[in-house]
């Protein structure tokens, strides 16, 4: 059964398929606040705070810890550290199984069981009232002039993040898919830019063994050694041989250059995104001590989101 078809008969009853008009307003007075606010309350509840090599972790508060040391090799791992308490663990544990939902090509349509679809609906429900998505309700109803009410919220969520659509010959697109999970385009990794993922990956987590090597950081020149200052983002190239769903076969594909904060949870991330969706034009902003452009692309009909991730561009 195609997936669209399946998620519309398991969404129907949640009233999830609402498609708003998503007019974009102008930008906040204070985006950089914004966003950091967000921030704020993502690690006040499942974010991790990024630590460097020396820094002390505390278990209780979990952490991530960055190696960056200069040269890296393959057999690296940048994420060399993540502690994850249980208090924080849900959502992790709630978007782990739907890494492996979704077809590596672009290309091809996507099939999903009601079990997969399940959990795609379990993680909607459990980050719609998460701290930093509540942050975002707040901005987001600022910018647009509206309340939200909870369901309201979900439909949006629903919409920026997991409905399916298509752009040319690429099918049953999602902005999860390609933010959360990555995908495949000709030989290259496309999106990819979530380190739970990452490291999941990277340390054979997900029952594939590890299929991460690490190819060097990416930092504009003028940046590097910005890690002791700003682990929340690494900029990098990796090779991912990357698993097809339903098979035992690995495809071996590269990104020559990729971003993603390090120590955000997943509703973290999709909070800063669902805010940056509503600003016009290029946007800026402040996080801890990293000043970053968010870049963001929609799909074609305006709805959906398709990519976004941070391009760090200096400190603050």
């Amino acid at each position: 059964m195609q997936r669209r078809l399946l998620l519309q008969q398991l969404t129907a009853a949640s009233g999830l398929l609402a498609a708003p008009q998503l007019l974009i307003r102008p930008a906040l007075a204070e985006r950089g606040a914004a966003y950091q606010r967000i921030w704020d309350a993502d690690q006040s509840n499942r974010g991790l705070p990024a630590l460097t090599g020396r820094e002390r972790g505390d278990k209780g508060r979990g952490y991530v810890r960055i190696d960056t040391a200069d040269p890296i090799d393959r057999s690296d791992r940048v994420l060399a550290e993540v502690v994850i308490p249980a208090d924080k663990r849900a959502s992790y544990d709630l978007c782990k199984p739907l890494f492996d939902n979704f077809r590596l090509d672009q290309t091809k349509p996507e099939d999903t069981s009601p079990a997969e679809a399940r959990e795609i609906l379990a993680l909607l429900t459990a980050v719609t009232d998460s701290a930093p998505m509540e942050e975002a309700r707040r901005l987001v109803g600022e910018l647009r002039g509206r309340d939200y009410s909870k369901g309201s919220w979900q439909d949006l969520i629903f919409t920026l993040w997991f409905r399916q659509f298509d752009d040319g010959r690429n099918r049953d697109l999602s902005g999860f898919e390609h933010v959360a999970v990555g995908e495949q385009r000709a030989g290259s990794v496309s999106g990819y830019h979530f380190w739970y993922k990452y490291y999941l990956d990277d340390w054979g987590l997900l029952g594939n063994g590890d299929v991460i090597d690490v190819d060097g950081l990416r930092f504009d020149r003028r940046l590097l050694g910005v890690h002791d200052e700003v682990p929340e983002v690494l900029t990098l190239a990796f090779r991912w041989r990357a698993p097809e769903a339903g098979t035992s076969a690995q495809r071996p594909i590269y990104k020559p250059v990729g971003s993603f904060w390090v120590g955000c949870s997943i509703e973290g991330l999709m909070a800063l995104g669902t805010l940056r969706f509503f600003e016009r034009g290029p946007v800026t902003a402040t996080i801890n001590r990293g000043r970053y452009q968010l870049d963001l692309y929609r799909s074609p009909d305006n709805q959906s989101l398709r990519t976004f991730f941070p391009e760090l561009i200096g400190l603050a």
